[in-house]
């Protein structure tokens, strides 16, 4: 642990110089590029109730905490503020926040003029009859009376807007106080002098890591995953995460990601980076070879397993357990692929990959060896549960849930339609609203107590995009039979369609709860092979027959 610590946590060798800065220098600093964001920051997280707390405890004169900047040259640059981009020079000794970036971003983003792009987390106005901040700009009626933050960042625009307000001589002297209060208020700041990066993400790290504690993807980021001015490669969370972005499949979580460098590495993914031991650093993945299996994992997902987004992944374990294969097994031959497949399966269907088996899923990692595939996949197929499987239980729909998913990916497989051709499963899922209900909430109090607890399943749900409003009418508007193939990508019959033109919703959900049911059912038989002999590569049965 000690050795970890000496190499992740470095010392530094000069003390930070202590000083104040005020907020007024602050903005003046950041439109001129002499503010930077390190590429190991975290990402932001304030809302806009952080930030008016930070302006009212400023006007209050209250404590907000010090800043800490990293001085070194900083490159000409398009830099973001809060949502803002803003075009800056190369400057020479430029102020990197290793802490108090949130800060920083909430007086720069709402003191100045920068156009946010719709993000209202950074608009801010004060009330000078209440004597209050608020979020987001003054209501068209109180334009005159409710001075926008922006106005406040600046003593010319200020200026401007108090000669066209409909304030009291006495509010517009209470204004001008507040502005002052804001502009001269001072920030105690550290600034660090170095040319060890490291050190100063050691120091990141350590900060963040108390309070409001950094995820281990971040920490991860912060101390090895972030590019280095010192190094063009790195282990960037970021980066293989866009990578995994294969023809629609999605950014899997950071925190998988992760994950997956972990599990490549050989090392526990339950594991905080800290927890791992000494050769943590050194034993990790190259990152070439983690792009490359991240990408075959996605491939695979696709091809084999019918798996079109990562959102749709029953059980994201095995999306690390499949990082680990193909980066031990980058040449797996399609025979082997379609057991695996059958692998992911039947871990699906039966629960084996549930992510609260933490100790079944260290030992699938470990079951991965380099040598010998067919061992790998033998180990693995062992740790599944075995026994025939019970028929289908729809239960409440929550695409968080494994059997959510699994319904949902048995619904692509009919091949969704609707007028305009086929619908993208793409579309869907990036629009968030990946399968919509039918018979609407509000007319669940008709339905007796049976039909309640469907509607509240798939058997209530469509996989159509928001295109189709009123969507129990826009079903209703198709014909049987000139819309027959639109409405059987839908597992929607003709006497279910008849039902729902009738409002008989408890007759329509009770009807296409069957065909949910053995729709499901079709789709993991297919998938399952457990009625079939797992074929594998010749060379598995001449090994065989060599023992």
């Amino acid at each position: 642990m000690l050795e970890v610590k000496n190499q992740l946590f470095k010392p530094l060798l000069r003390r930070p110089a202590a000083i104040t800065v005020t907020v007024r220098e602050l903005l003046t600093k950041a439109l001129a590029g002499e503010i930077r964001i390190p590429n190991f920051q975290r990402p932001l997280r304030w809302r806009s109730e952080n930030v008016v707390d930070l302006l009212d405890s400023i006007w209050r004169g209250y404590p907000v905490g010090s800043l800490l900047f990293w001085k070194r040259p900083a490159p000409q640059d398009s830099i973001r503020i809060g949502n803002a981009h803003h075009q800056v020079p190369d400057v020479a000794d430029a102020w990197w926040v290793v802490d108090g970036q949130q800060r920083a971003t909430a007086l720069a983003a709402s003191l100045t003029e920068l156009d946010q792009a719709g993000d209202s987390r950074w608009l801010a106005h004060y009330n000078p009859e209440t004597e209050q901040f608020n979020s987001g700009l003054p209501s068209p009626d109180r334009l005159l009376i409710d001075v926008p933050l922006s106005q406040l960042g600046d003593l010319r625009r200020l200026g401007r807007w108090l000669r066209n307000c409909a304030l009291t001589e006495k509010q517009m002297n209470h204004v001008e106080e507040v502005q002052q209060r804001l502009l001269d208020y001072a920030l105690p700041a550290y600034v660090v002098e170095t040319d060890d990066e490291q050190a100063l993400r050691g120091v990141f790290a350590r900060l963040n890591s108390t309070g409001a504690r950094m995820r281990a993807d971040e920490v991860f980021q912060a101390l090895l995953g972030a590019p280095s001015s010192h190094s063009s490669v790195s282990l960037d969370l970021d980066q293989l995460q866009a990578a995994c972005d294969l023809n629609g499949f999605g950014l899997p979580p950071r925190s998988e990601i992760l994950k997956a460098i972990l599990a490549m590495s050989g090392l526990d993914p339950s594991r905080r980076l800290e927890q791992l031991g000494a050769r943590t650093s050194l034993e990790l993945v190259n990152p070439d070879e983690a792009r490359e299996s991240l990408t075959r994992t996605v491939d695979f997902l696709r091809s084999y397993c019918d798996v079109p987004h990562v959102s749709l992944i029953p059980y994201p374990v095995v999306f690390y357990i499949l990082a680990r294969w193909f980066f031990i097994h980058p040449d797996s031959e399609p025979a082997t692929l379609r057991v695996l497949s059958q692998w992911l399966w039947q871990g699906a269907h039966n629960g084996s990959h549930q992510r609260a088996e933490v100790s079944r899923m260290r030992e699938q990692v470990r079951d991965i060896q380099s040598g010998d595939d067919q061992r790998s996949l033998d180990r693995l197929l062992s740790r599944l549960s075995r026994g025939v499987p019970p028929r289908w239980q729809l239960r409440r729909f929550n695409l968080k849930s494994a059997n959510s998913r699994i319904e949902t990916l048995a619904l692509l497989s009919q091949g969704p339609r609707d007028k305009l051709g086929p619908i993208s499963p793409e579309e869907l899922t990036s629009s968030g609203r990946v399968a919509r209900e039918i018979v609407p909430s509000s007319k669940w109090n008709l339905l007796s107590d049976e039909s309640k607890i469907l509607a509240t399943s798939a058997a209530n749900r469509v996989l159509l995009h928001d295109v189709h409003t009123g969507l129990r009418s826009a079903i209703c508007d198709w014909r049987w039979p000139e819309d027959e193939d639109i409405l059987e990508s839908h597992l929607i019959s003709e006497s279910q369609l008849e039902s729902l033109k009738v409002n008989d919703f408890d007759q329509f959900l009770h009807l296409r709860a069957e065909s949910v049911i053995q729709a499901v059912e079709a789709f993991l038989n297919k998938r399952l092979g457990l009625n079939r002999p797992l074929i594998r590569p010749a060379r598995y049965y001449q090994d065989l027959s060599d023992e």
